[in-house]
């Protein structure tokens, strides 16, 4: 099975509502998504289907990423930035049929969720720039600690 890890976008620090779950993409964010999709769409790992945060800034990065990819897509709660890694896991073992998918969240999770997949517990997770994307694969039933690293997007100006 394939997982591909992104970080939303660049966000902006506030939103309208102050409500954290509201903030909104950057232009720049904006442009790193569509080019996160470009990416997936070239590469020779695209994921079966999206699943995203609930979260504006994830949504956005979705509809981005999509416009290129044109996938099957969920909106699932435990993506959330108020979520955890347990949340996240229990998504991919849900989705163990699938052979290939993307899951779309936040910072420091997304990062924890790299470096537990690939290395285990108990290792500091990795920092993932916005809308960087990281592909890991596993090919047994143990999860945690036995993902190799695939592949690895990150945004350059």
């Amino acid at each position: 099975m394939l997982i591909t890890i992104i970080r939303h976008g660049q966000a902006h620090g506030q939103s309208p509502t102050g409500r954290d779950r509201d903030r909104t993409l950057t232009e720049l964010g904006h442009q790193q998504a569509r080019s996160a999709g470009s990416y997936l769409a070239e590469c020779a790992h695209t994921p079966g289907h999206l699943f995203a945060s609930p979260y504006v800034r994830t949504q956005q990065t979705l509809d981005e990423i999509n416009a290129v990819l044109d996938l099957p897509t969920t909106t699932d709660d435990r993506l959330a930035a108020d979520q955890g890694l347990s949340e996240m896991c229990a998504l991919i073992e849900d989705h163990r049929d699938h052979d290939s998918i993307a899951l779309i969240s936040h910072m420091p999770t997304v990062g924890a969720l790299v470096t537990l997949l690939t290395q285990g517990p108990g290792v500091p997770g990795a920092s993932l720039q916005t809308s960087e994307v990281v592909i890991v694969r596993t090919t047994d039933n143990q999860l945690i600690g036995s993902c190799e690293l695939v592949d690895r997007y990150r945004w350059t100006d």
